[in-house]
């Protein structure tokens, strides 16, 4: 069923706005101006780089999208590896200031 709705919409668009028509539109947007209101104009770069990207992304093709997936174990123990971590002496400087600033802060009750 998805397969006849995506034949249809394909032919729908081929006929609609043939391959030319869509060169010509993407060829015109290489060009762009903004034109202000005092008449000057202006590239508009922004359309021009959108248009650039498109014709590049249909010849060469789109380069692949890279990700990065960070796997966390909520269940681990959180002083596991606490020894290796404080042997850092950035780390130790940044906790000593902690607990001075939580120390000076805390109020006697």
């Amino acid at each position: 069923m998805k397969t006849d709705q995506n034949t249809t919409l394909a032919q729908v668009i081929a006929t609609e706005a043939p391959a030319h028509r869509i060169v010509k539109a993407l060829s015109d947007a290489l060009s762009a101006d903004l034109v202000a209101r005092d008449g000057t104009r202006s590239p508009d770069h922004r359309i021009r780089c959108d248009a650039a990207k498109v014709l590049l992304s249909y010849t060469l093709g789109t380069p692949v999208a890279r990700s990065e997936v960070v796997s966390i174990d909520a269940t681990a123990d959180c002083e596991a590896g606490l020894s290796a971590r404080l042997k850092s002496p950035a780390l130790r400087a940044m906790l000593r200031r902690e607990l001075d600033l939580a120390e000076g802060l805390a109020i006697d009750v």
